[in-house]
């Protein structure tokens, strides 16, 4: 126990020590803190000090001069020294501590008026009396008299009252700059959301769109078609379609936020095609779509990536359980619905990575205008809904054109 109370002693010691033992400062640099301090003091404080400066004249020399009775310097320094005091100590401490909670203030309040009347009145005496000590003033009795308390009092209520206004200018200043602060603090971190959820979609689409070099791309691709062309016409058009493909998905950057959706319809037969291809066309795969669809406008590479999310997770090879991508409008409401048996592997997969950034890309582009919904039907199928007004996919905010002929230069 000793041995534990002698080491805090000398833990207290050493924080002392490092409280009090500074660097040493020469005077010259001293003398020029001690100004810049009490600049900064006065600057702060400037308001104040012109007011009761304005204050004190008008008390002092004005009604003075009106009346022809003036005071001692000192004892106009004391008075007004202790209305000062009165005046912040009222403010600063008093209200602020009796009214701090709504629940004690109605004791609180008035106990604290009435100590400080009594304190003022007091103080006031013993300093009158302190000047009659020092000759200052010439009075052969002196007593706490009810005139003189009365007077007294008068003026700490004159004092109370103005500074009971200071304080409550001071607290709304203070609620409308904490108000003020909060309301930016708001407005930064919705900016700043906006900012990185649009660059994080930003980034995605850039992810999804083959960050390759296209004229080292396209030169290959036209390379392979001429040479197995003779040898391989199947051959020859899968190069073509994938060209078209890579191409749409290089270039649905160049025309701004939105696509005709029907080059990305094109696209998905084009994709849907390839896939047919590697299985001697017995996939199992419906893609319905009216034609009123291809004229309106969506943001790029939704629809390619919900068709591919099925090639990846769904069983495709199921006769009478075909997976489905269906494209209408009903009621003036835009759909794109897929329905697709899950495979065994796709099964285990819960991410979801590519739907839940769909999710923020519509959310981003058409808010809370947008329905998107997916979920796992008890049968083991996979459903997918998009949907939203239709009139929203139809407004010329900006012109749409249609992306360039896709075949290999």
């Amino acid at each position: 126990m000793f041995h534990g109370f002698f080491i805090k002693l000398i833990l207290k010691f050493h924080a002392l020590e490092k409280a009090y033992i500074k660097p040493s400062v020469s005077y010259s640099e001293r003398t020029v803190n001690m100004k810049r301090i009490i600049s900064n003091r006065i600057q702060q404080y400037k308001l104040h000090i012109l007011l009761w400066t304005l204050f004190i004249f008008y008390e002092a020399v004005v009604i003075g001069l009106i009346t022809g009775r003036f005071g001692h310097p000192l004892a106009y320094l004391f008075h007004y020294l202790l209305a000062v005091c009165f005046f912040y100590v009222h403010a600063e401490v008093g209200l602020t501590w009796a009214l701090k909670s709504r629940v004690n203030s109605f004791w609180k309040l008035p106990l604290f008026i009435a100590i400080e009347i009594v304190v003022y009145i007091l103080v006031c005496y013993f300093v009158d009396e302190l000047l009659i000590n020092t000759y200052i003033f010439k009075s052969d009795t002196h007593q706490l008299t009810f005139q003189d308390s009365l007077t007294n009092l008068y003026r700490c209520i004159y004092f109370m009252g103005f500074s009971t206004g200071y304080y409550f200018i001071l607290r709304y200043n203070k609620e409308k700059m904490r108000t003020n602060e909060l309301e930016k603090q708001r407005l930064t971190d919705i900016i700043n959301l906006q900012k990185s959820e649009q660059e994080l979609i930003k980034s995605q689409n850039a992810f999804l769109k083959a960050q390759i070099n296209p004229h080292f791309l396209f030169n290959t691709l036209d390379f392979i078609y001429h040479n197995i062309g003779p040898s391989s016409q199947a051959a020859a058009d899968a190069v073509i379609i994938l060209s078209e493909i890579m191409r749409y998905a290089i270039d649905s950057d160049k025309i701004g936020d939105f696509i005709v959706l029907g080059d990305e319809i094109d696209q998905v037969v084009n994709l849907l095609y390839l896939r047919q291809m590697r299985t001697n066309f017995n996939l199992c795969f419906k893609f319905i779509y009216e034609d009123e669809v291809r004229t309106l406008k969506f943001i790029p590479l939704v629809l390619l990536t919900v068709v591919e999310n099925i090639f990846k997770h769904g069983r495709l090879n199921v006769v009478g359980q075909e997976a489905t991508v269906r494209l209408h409008i009903e009621n003036n409401i835009f759909f794109i619905e897929t329905d697709n048996l899950i495979d065994k592997e796709g099964q285990r997969l819960k991410s979801h990575i590519g739907l839940v950034n769909i999710a923020k890309r519509l959310r981003y582009t058409f808010d809370d205008k947008v329905n998107f919904t997916y979920y796992t039907s008890k049968d083991n199928h996979f459903k997918l809904s998009i949907s939203l007004p239709v009139h929203y996919l139809r407004l010329p905010d900006e012109p749409l054109i249609p992306l360039e002929e896709n075949d290999i230069i």
